[in-house]
């Protein structure tokens, strides 16, 4: 009885596409550890590192950059966890960074209010944009690389031209207080969110409203585009992760809870999503089978931040333990079976 209850409980694809139900729960859970853990601090140093806000990956995936309540912008080498460069850029907790897509230039900002665009592999000649009137939670650039939105405990978005560092629109956000902004992956669709649960979707220079969806009650802290652009994953305090239809905002299923919130989520292929936050795990899902396909456990701190590294097939996270960690999410990488 109770198998039937859960083949009927992960039946969630019916004639006509897709239903908004809940994925059923494994009875096992596959368990992997991290391929490497990097070493954000020289030894010998005396210095203590940081804890992880946010990380961005170049468009070559040669170079991580990696900002925290240091107040320290780090860039290294990925494949060999090499320190490429370290400045003190922000005078408070710096909590966003991105990468231009040409990967010349990258954009932190934080809790000083104070966007800096830099050189990565010198982290030097600095161009600031004019000072926010609140803290900066989220930054990202266009698909042209063209233009850079800004978001934080404001309620506002904000975009400005790159080049000039010019303001060139000023909207209202859905909400103070946003957290989470992704661009779509062509580029053209920016999707944000945060303590009102509503996910707003603007277009252009001029952030035109194209989509406003109550997606949770609670807050949400993470935003996701899949890879086609089509579906949009939203996650938060409501602890679940819910997928929708990024043109409609209509929603198409939710994952099952899991212990924590939710504060970091990346899709690692068409469909491969991985989940995490607060409970120190993060969780892959494969979506095609409406399954969860494995727990990446090791970090004993909030995983905050999550990038994909597509040619390497490589998860990397980071978090509240001050560790970043490497992980292979490649199909036959998984060491161990344990119940959950």
């Amino acid at each position: 009885m109770g198998k039937i209850i859960s083949v009927l409980a992960c039946a969630v694809f019916l004639i006509g596409g897709w239903t908004s139900t809940v994925f059923g729960a494994a009875d096992d859970v596959l368990e992997q550890k991290a391929l490497k853990v990097l070493d954000l601090v020289p030894s010998g140093t005396g210095e203590k590192p940081p804890v992880i806000s946010r990380m961005a990956l170049d468009p070559s995936g040669k170079m991580l950059a990696v900002v925290g309540d240091d107040h320290v912008v780090r860039v290294l080498d990925v494949s060999s966890g090499v320190l490429l460069a370290r400045r003190k850029l922000h005078a408070d907790w710096a909590k966003a960074v991105a990468f231009r897509p040409d990967g010349k230039v990258l954009a932190t900002a934080g809790d000083d209010r104070q966007v800096g665009l830099w050189s990565p592999t010198t982290l030097e000649r600095p161009q600031f944009l004019e000072k926010e009137p609140r803290a900066i939670y989220g930054l990202a650039y266009s698909g042209d690389g063209l233009t850079l939105a800004t978001v934080g405990f404001d309620d506002k978005i904000r975009m400005y031209e790159c080049l000039k560092g010019r303001l060139l629109c000023e909207q209202p956000a859905p909400g103070p207080d946003i957290r989470a902004i992704c661009f779509s992956p062509d580029g053209t669709h920016l999707a944000i969110a945060g303590r009102s649960g509503l996910i707003r979707v603007v277009v252009g220079a001029e952030c035109k409203q194209v989509l406003n969806v109550q997606a949770s009650p609670r807050r949400i802290c993470a935003l996701a585009y899949s890879p086609d652009g089509k579906i949009l994953a939203a996650a938060g305090q409501q602890r679940i992760v819910r997928l929708l239809d990024a043109t409609t905002g209509k929603t198409l299923f939710d994952l099952p809870e899991r212990p924590g919130e939710v504060m970091a989520l990346c899709f690692c292929g068409p469909n491969l999503l991985a989940s995490a936050g607060s409970g120190n795990v993060i969780h892959l899902w494969d979506l095609a089978a409406r399954r969860e396909r494995c727990q990446l456990v090791g970090h004993t701190g909030s995983v905050t931040t999550l990038v994909f590294h597509h040619d390497a097939a490589m998860l990397i996270s980071g978090g509240y333990d001050t560790t970043v960690r490497l992980w292979s999410v490649a199909e036959d990488n998984v060491e161990k079976v344990t119940r959950r």
